[in-house]
């Protein structure tokens, strides 16, 4: 509520890493609280990973080819965690793919 988005606190963002399938997900129910908006990226499109931190809670964004995507309102920590999730499997995969050019 301090950041202007108290929808947020009833309609939480979810984010889902998925190493094997090498797919990233971001869910939200959406305004009217009867369906859920879900965006799904390939690891291989991430270009970049931006945390903007804000008194309580930060915002990620994941910028990729021909898109991005954006979950607000997440605690510091778990952004924190999602860059370090991803940054790790780059580091562990060079010959699989590349997540960041």
């Amino acid at each position: 509520m301090a950041n202007g988005r108290a929808a947020d606190i009833l309609t939480p963002w979810q984010i889902e890493i998925d190493t094997d399938e090498q797919t990233i997900t971001i869910r939200k129910r959406n305004k009217y609280l009867i369906g859920v908006d879900e965006d799904t990226l390939a690891f291989r499109f991430i270009r970049r990973i931006t945390i903007d931190q804000h008194l309580i809670g930060a915002d990620i964004t994941i910028k990729a080819v021909g898109g991005s995507l954006t979950a607000c309102g997440l605690d510091k920590s778990d952004c924190k965690r999602i860059k370090q999730i991803l940054m790790d499997y780059n580091r562990q995969s060079k010959n699989k793919g590349i997540i960041f050019s």
